[in-house]
Parts: structure tokens; sequence; C-alpha cells
């Protein structure tokens, strides 16, 4: 054949296959995923977990949907339907795992499409089979055994070919890994526990997902601590996470010594070589003999000790993994936020064994319900893949992240306002685009500011990490009416959310960064584990009252709202967020907490509630809040329209609630009262002079302008919520944490009817 023949019979080719493909996607429905890299490496089919809303009654995504990459090829993926289906205006999720291919500093769009019986599958899928104590799991490299009696990973196979041959020339660990922690009351592991119970979450060609909990039982007590951890193994990779989840149920105080993890491997070979992951620079590597360790802890934000056979170098900073190498083959372990979750401490010797010190400074008093979650990776790899050693640092703490697309997110409205995105700068008019820009970055730059300039190259100073502070922020009350001191009560407002709507709406990786640590502080520490209450309901006794600088319990979720879980639950793959904010939610059906002495208290309890309902679609959430919202409106009609209060905050918080009570059942009564409670504010706490409604506060009241104004029409409404706008635009400092999660709670709701065509009345 000619060359002129052979390019035109591959010119046929090409058309014909871009037309088979254009034909397979016409006309088909497309959810856009974004994917960000983040570490500056190269990830080659990575497994990636994102959760994808459908809005109400959508037909096209009643199945599993599939995934298409930027080339419109279909990758191996599995979907699992995390809300059931309705009909209602309530929007389903998927959770939708797949193996996604992104190249350094880049950023894809993969697209989401309904369904088909017949999908693309991993090479190496994972396998999963029960046993008579736990399960066996395997993709191609890895093969792991659960076992019930030896928790938390019984034993693991690596084949370095991916062949799937297991045998014992290929077990990597034959001793089980040991979770254990000492107090001053005694010395405790899983070795020596009860069983444990493990149960198969999740179970697909693309990953499977195990939940494995059990106590730790101290003398002459009950469960003294129980550990609820989350493993999951997907295809064609030989690694493994697990969320490790460590409870105080003792029901009072414990003074710790220490807690661990630690695992013994087989690796050939008389010497071992060893590497320390460093940020910013090669890893530290030393040769291991027996007993010959390395090891470092981290003591204080700006203090590392390096021991072993590692000189002093308090310069260095561990990047949080630590790898052993023989002459077959490898392994690698990290601990995601290593630095910032001090103290901790990683170990390493020349007999195989592998030890991540949780907790290493004595003296330390462990709350009664409080949890400290830890997130580590386990890396398999052949004698010549010690490249692979690169990838632990990103694995570690920063893999690629994919989301849904903020456009999608507005247009299933599963969100509490929109997102300014071009699609919307382009859809308002042109006088407030310098606005909504600037609105953005200002949110973005408050935010960050919240956590002081950066330091050694991160973006969270490390001064405001710790181990039962890490991601929180301290503040020194120096009003009159409150006790001086540190308080840890900013994640109050749902600050998480704000951090998550922030990144969705900017993809700064800081800013989600900031929202994972806030809501591992949240769930964490703000409130009670379920697991350590006597009812199975988060508590309230780590709140630190003002007025008398005393740490006790509330009656109420008066100042914590479930939003920022749920949203985290879904952009980060967190089933104990999920649970946890549905447990909120289940609390409050049996005890609302209501005071009409603190509004606060009744906009939680319904924002709870309506949160709850639109991630399930139970009915009986909706029922709940129907009841609180009558009691609302009956209050209110006692106050000749007012909602009375001590800050005008708080009836912002009232009607934004009432506002998204409107949004799912069209109540015309609810429209009425907003409007009353509206007109009410507008009549006595206007102040043309600020233009504000009485102060900052009255941004609170930005989504009932926005809906007064569009169910309407009336122009006062929207005159009132622009002004307000631009104010908070244009020069209004926002610095405290609970300011700013408060002033920008419902603030782009505005853009709503900005979008409208203008008609006066």
């Amino acid at each position: 054949m000619s060359k002129r023949g052979a390019t035109l019979f591959f010119l046929v080719i090409l058309c014909l296959s871009s037309g088979l493909l254009v034909q397979a996607d016409k006309g088909t429905a497309a959810i856009p995923v974004v994917i960000k890299e983040r570490a500056g490496l190269d990830w080659k089919n990575t497994p990636l977990t994102v959760g994808v809303p459908v809005a109400a009654g959508d037909r096209d995504f009643q199945n599993p949907p599939r995934v298409l990459d930027q080339w419109g090829r279909e990758v191996p993926s599995q979907a699992v339907l995390v809300s059931p289906a309705t009909d209602t205006t309530v929007p389903r999720w998927w959770r939708i795992s797949f193996l996604g291919t992104i190249n350094r500093h880049d950023s894809l769009v993969y697209r989401v499409v309904p369904g088909e019986e017949k999908r693309v599958q991993p090479r190496a899928a994972v396998r999963v089979e029960k046993t008579p104590h736990g399960y066996l799991v395997a993709n191609n490299f890895l093969q792991l055994e659960l076992n019930t009696t030896q928790p938390l990973v019984a034993k693991a196979w690596f084949d370095p070919g991916g062949r799937g041959l297991f045998s014992e020339e290929t077990l990597f660990m034959a001793v089980p890994w040991e979770l254990g922690l000492k107090t001053t009351t005694g010395h405790y592991t899983t070795n020596n526990g009860p069983e444990a119970r493990i149960t198969l979450e999740e179970a697909g060609p693309v990953r499977a997902v195990f939940r494995i909990t059990g106590p730790l039982p101290m003398q002459e007590s009950r469960a003294a601590f129980t550990y609820d951890c989350r493993l999951v193994v997907f295809a064609e990779t030989p690694y493994l996470r697990l969320a490790l989840r460590l409870i105080n149920t003792s029901g009072q105080q414990v003074t710790m010594e220490e807690a661990w993890v630690r695992a013994a491997f087989n690796l050939k070979g008389e010497r071992l070589e060893t590497a320390f992951g460093i940020d910013g620079k090669a890893p530290k590597t030393a040769t291991l003999r027996g007993n010959g360790w390395a090891g470092v802890q981290v003591t204080s934000p700006t203090r590392n000790q390096w021991g072993g056979v590692f000189a002093a170098a308090p310069g260095d900073s561990p990047a949080g993994w630590v790898a052993l190498t023989g002459t077959e083959g490898g392994i690698g372990l990290g601990v995601k936020a290593f630095r910032q979750q001090y103290p901790k401490g990683l170990k390493a010797n020349g007999a195989g064994q592998i030890r991540i010190e949780l907790l290493t400074s004595p003296g330390l008093t462990w709350e009664a319900g409080v949890a400290k979650t830890h997130h580590l990776t386990l890396f398999f790899y052949g004698a010549r893949e010690r490249e692979s050693l690169q990838y632990m640092a990103g694995i570690t703490n920063q893999p690629p992240v994919a989301t849904a697309a903020a456009d999608w997110l507005n247009r299933t409205g599963v969100l509490s306002q929109p997102l300014v995105t071009a699609t919307l700068l382009d859809e308002i008019k042109p006088e407030l685009k310098n606005t909504a820009s600037l609105l953005k970055e200002k949110n973005r730059t408050d935010l960050l500011s919240l956590f002081r300039p950066p330091d050694g190259g991160q973006a969270v100073n490390p001064e405001y990490w710790g181990f039962f502070n890490y991601g929180d922020l301290p503040i020194l009350f120096n009003v009159p009416w409150a006790q001086p001191g540190q308080y840890w009560n900013n994640n109050a407002y749902d600050l998480p959310y704000q951090l998550f709507c922030a990144y969705l709406q900017t993809e700064d990786p800081a800013l989600l960064e900031l929202g994972e640590a806030a809501l591992a502080h949240w769930q964490d520490v703000d409130l009670v584990n379920p697991v350590a209450n006597t009812r199975p309901f988060p508590g309230l006794d780590h709140w630190r009252d003002p007025r008398s600088g005393a740490v006790g319990a509330a009656d109420d979720f008066r100042h914590l709202f479930n939003d920022g879980l749920m949203l985290g639950s879904f952009l980060l793959d967190d089933r104990f967020a999920y649970e946890l904010a549905l447990r909120m939610a289940d609390r409050v059906m049996l005890q609302a907490g209501v005071n009409f002495t603190d509004l606060r208290t009744v906009s939680a309890g319904i924002s709870t509630l309506l949160t709850a309902y639109q991630a399930t679609g139970d009915q009986r959430y909706l029922d709940s809040a129907t009841e609180l919202v009558a009691q609302v409106l009956s209050w209110q009609q006692q106050q000749k329209g007012g909602l009375p209060t001590d800050f005008i905050y708080k009836a912002g918080l009232v009607t934004d609630s009432l506002v998204a009570y409107y949004r799912f059942t069209r109540d015309p009564r609810v429209l009425a009262g907003i409007r009353a409670a509206v007109d009410y504010s507008l009549l006595h706490f206007w102040d043309d002079e600020v233009g504000l409604i009485q102060n900052a506060g009255g941004l609170l009241f930005t989504s009932a302008l926005d809906l007064l104004y569009r169910e309407t029409g009336e122009e006062k409404y929207y005159q009132v919520n622009e002004r307000q706008i631009r104010v908070l635009a244009d020069s209004l400092t926002v610095e405290q944490p609970k300011d700013v999660a408060l002033y920008y709670r419902n603030v782009f709701s505005f853009f709503n009817g900005a979008r409208l065509p203008r008609n006066k009345k």
C-alpha cells in the first residue's frame, strides 16, 4: 500500500471510530467530574472516589452510572446509591469509585454517564471471599486475611508481578497488626482483647470496604477504649488505606502514657534499607541490621527529634512515611497529617518491624468521649520498584481528588447557596460581576487568614494543630462578660461547611486541607462520639462556656450544624461523618432542645433534620422538621410577626432554616412567616447609614430576602439585599472564625435573584 493510501486508510478508521464514539454518547446525559492533581506526580489507573448528586426525578441515572475519561473512553468503575431513589424534591447521591489517570499539576474533566449492564472491568479486580472468622480480600497484587480473632489485618501476601500468585513465598506479613495503648492503669492491645466485629460495607471490582470494630477493655471496667476502623482495598494497586479511630469509652478522663500501631514484615536479606520521608527534600536513608533502628518524633509544632542511626537534624521535617526494603521487595507505611497531629512518632528496625507512635508524650489527659482518627496507608513494592517511594508522600497526604463540577452542584441545588462560577457570572448583570468575584475572593482569603500566614511551606500554621486541637482555632475572649482564656469552640456555625464550599468554588487545595482538619476535629473532639454515650447519639460534653469559663455539657445543638459533616462525607468518602450527621438528626428527633430564649436552638434543630432528609429522603426527618416549624410559626404569631432575640444574627439563622424548609415543601404559611420576620426586621432594625439590618448579623437574612424577591417580585427585598452584599464585599472586616462562618453562611444566595430579569413592584 502506498504512503498516500495508508494515510487515507487510517483517516477512514479514525473517522469511523469518532463516529461510533459520538453515536455512543449522542443524547446521553453527562455529569462532569473535575480531577485535580496536588502532589506534583503522574498517576496512572489511580483509584478515586467521588460523591455525585442527581436531581430528584432524574430518569437517566436510576441505575449505577459509568465513568468516561477526557477522551470519552470508559474506565473501570463501581457505583453505590448512598441515598434511596425518590420522586420528591430530594436529590439522590451516588458514591462512585473509578480508576483515573492524570499528569502532574494537571486538572481533568471526566464524565459520569448513565449505566449499562456491560461494564469495563479492571485488569486486577478486587475479589472478596467469606471465611469462618472473617474475609479474604485480594486483587492480583495483594491478598489480605481479615480475622475477627486477629484484628486489624491478620496476614498479607504480595505478588510484585501482579499475577495473583499467593503462597508462603509471597507472605509479606505473617503476624497481625497490633493496636495498643498504655495508661497509668494498664497496658492494653488488640492481641489480648475480645474478638472484633468485621462488616463488609461495599464490594465490587474497583474496591472493597470493611468496617472493623472492637473494644480495648481495662481492668474492672467496661471497654475503656473502642477502636473503629474502615479498611479499603482497591483494584490494580499494591496498597490499602485504613482509617483508624480510637475512642475513650471509659466514661472518665484517662491519663495516657503512649498509644501505637505496629507490624512485622517478612523482608528478605540480612540488612534492610530504610527511608523516611522529608518535606521538601530527598528521603533520609540508612541501612539497618537486626535490632538496629531509625526513627523520628514530632513533639511540638516546630520540634522534631530524630533517633537511632539518624543524627539530630531539627531542620528536617518528617513527611509522615517510612519504608523498609529487602532483596525481593519492600513495604511503606504512611500517616496522614503526621506533623500537624503531634505528638507523633515513626520507628523502623532491621528485623522488619515498623511502629507508628500515635501518642508519644506521657501525661496527656484523654477526655471522656473524645476520639482520635488516623489515616494510614500501607504500600507494597517489588525490588525493582523503589522509585515507587516518591508516591508514598502523595498517596499518604495529597492523592488526586475528584469532585462533581461546581456548575453541576448548582444545577442540582444540593448546596444551601450557589457557587460563584463562570456560568453564574455570565448570567448576572454586568455591574454585579465584580461584586460577585470580589466576594468569592474575600471569602477565600477570610477563611485562610483565620489559620495565620503559611509557615514552613504549609498552608496551615502548625501552631494551630495538635493532639486535641487540630483543625480548630483558639480565640481569646476580651469582652467584659467572658472569662479570659483560650476557647476551642470555633467550628461553631459549621466552619467546615464553609471551607468545603469555598474549595468547590475556588479549587484552592489549602481550603480542602483545612476542611478535612476541621471535619476531623468536629467528629473527634467537638462532639462526644455516640459509641461513648449511654444512648447512641452524639453528646455535647466539651462546650466551654464563655461566661463561666467551665467545660461542661450543653443541652442542645445551638451552635452546631451537620451540613459540613454531610458534605464532607460525600467529598472525602468519610462514612464516619455521614453516620454522625444522621445521629445528630436522630437526637433532635427525640430531644429537639428547642428554646425560644435562644433562637440558635431552633435554627440548628430544623437545619439538622433537613440535612438528614436531603441526604436520605427519609420522611421522618421532614416530619420532625415540620413539627419544629409549626412551633416557630405559632410562637411568631404571639410576637406580632417578629423573631425577638438578643442578637439579630439569631433571627437571621431562623429565617434561613425556614427558607431551607420552604425549598422542600413550598408551604405558603412558611413563606408568610418568612415575610413577616423580614418585614419586622426591616421596619425596626434597618440602618440606612451603615447599609445593614442593624449590624453585620443582618447578613443572615440574605437567603430570606432573596427568596422573597423571587417569590413576590418586590424590589425592596432585592435592594436591601444588594446593599448588604456590597457592604460585605467593599468595607466589612471579618476576623473571627465564628463571624466568617456566620456572615458567609448564605450571602451567595443573593445571586439566585440577581440572575432574574428585574420586574419592579
